[in-house]
């Protein structure tokens, strides 16, 4: 569940924080009696005066003041942390429980480098894009956690068992085909809200999607998450999306791209559940590329020689492929397989929307998704939990090659 404080993630923050203020303008001018309004600058200090009288640290009042308007803070001291279970790049998550109800609760915990200004309002857009969103396959910021003694926040969410990537990577488990519609229910309904609400998930992959013990699924982790405007364009940064499950498009450096990016990581989820494993597991962006033409065909020439993408000349290739994902994935069932073919279309408009993906055969017809009740019961697992598993079996395989060594030698 880490977030990525990438620089141009950090840069479209700040357009998107220029478009903001630009559209409250208006609200700034004289009113209709003439008499002047408060100044931007001094009711920005007013509100950061509230909230620092309410408990919020003055950093972060002075910076995100619009995310955390009208929420008191909860202090670090009213949880008990009880087990690391999530590791980012700038956050780590812990398994806690809240003192006050006894309830468990998942704690991410953001730390800030320097108190710089920049990844404060990076933190504060996912806390606007949560609190945007209300849905039962759409994980609730719950409250948010600070500490008098340190330049870190917590926020607080509902505790889940498992994530998707970690159920899929359990040896010996293999979904069904209605398991597999009712966790892929769960998630183009979750999907379909954010889109409904304006907002891109950017970083749709296993790990982002938790599962809890009667087998919800919701969809966490906005670190990447952005607003968009319907039929504006906006320039946003290309580098987002997990490699494995980064649209074609993004790749070639698309800056004004829209729901068709989350419903191409979709459809790698989808395909990856059936096969078992990742489809396209590229090791740089290069060969990432080339898998997905070899997979789902290549452009034509004439796209070639009429697209402005500022990465089409470097991923270029030196000859063009034909698409193959009907005969890759030909074992799928049938109407898996229609789904799977529209959701990674190369061309993002013919992807559909989660709406489409809904209404689709996969979910209208037999075997239908099947019951809660009906779903095993798995011991707690998350793709950390693999990592570690298999870091320990590599730590005990050479462990034994050494062992043997030096009984040989």
């Amino acid at each position: 569940m880490g977030c990525i404080f990438s620089k141009e993630a950090q840069e479209e923050n700040n357009n998107d924080k220029d478009i903001d203020s630009n559209s409250n303008k208006d609200s700034e001018k004289n009113n209709g009696n003439g008499d002047v309004s408060i100044a931007k600058g001094e009711k920005k200090l007013v509100i950061e005066g509230g909230l620092v009288s309410a408990g919020w640290p003055s950093w972060l009042a002075s910076v995100a003041g619009e995310a955390i308007d009208g929420w008191l803070p909860r202090r670090v001291e009213s949880f008990e942390k009880l087990d690391k279970v999530g590791q980012g790049t700038y956050s780590s998550v812990y398994k806690a429980r809240d003192v006050e109800t006894g309830k468990t609760v998942a704690m991410k915990k953001v730390r800030f480098v320097n108190m710089d200004p920049h990844s404060v309002r990076f933190m504060a857009r996912e806390i606007i894009i949560l609190r945007r969103l209300d849905h039962p396959n759409v994980m609730k910021l719950e409250c948010i956690v600070t500490s008098r003694m340190s330049s870190s926040l917590y926020l607080v969410f509902e505790y889940m068992e498992h994530d998707l990537a970690g159920l899929a990577a359990t040896p010996g488990n293999k979904f069904t085909e209605p398991q597999i519609k009712f966790y892929m229910q769960q998630l183009f309904r979750g999907l379909e809200h954010c889109h409904s609400r304006s907002v891109l998930h950017r970083d749709i992959k296993g790990s982002n999607l938790l599962v809890d013990n009667n087998g919800i699924l919701k969809i966490a982790d906005f670190g990447l998450g952005t607003v968009f405007q319907v039929g504006q364009k906006q320039p946003l940064t290309s580098r987002v999306v997990t490699l494995w499950y980064r649209a074609p498009e993004l790749l070639l450096g698309d800056t004004e791209y829209g729901i068709a990016i989350d419903l191409w990581s979709t459809g790698c989820i989808l395909a990856e559940l059936f096969a078992g494993k990742p489809i396209m597991p590229g090791r740089t962006e290069v060969e990432q590329m080339h898998k997905i033409f070899k997979l789902c065909g290549s452009p034509s020439e004439e796209y070639w020689q009429k697209t402005k993408l500022p990465h089409a000349t470097s991923f270029k290739p030196q000859q063009p492929y034909k698409r193959h994902v009907t005969d890759m994935f030909r074992n799928f069932p049938q109407s898996a397989l229609s789904l799977v073919d529209k959701l990674l279309s190369m061309e993002p408009e013919d992807r559909g929307t989660a709406a489409s993906a809904l209404n689709s055969e996969f979910f209208t017809t037999e075997p239908f998704p099947c019951d809660p009740s009906d779903l095993p019961k798995y011991s707690p697992c998350k793709e950390l939990d693999i990592k570690l598993r298999d870091e320990e079996a590599r730590r005990y395989f050479f462990y034994g090659l050494f062992q043997c060594y030096e009984f040989l030698f």
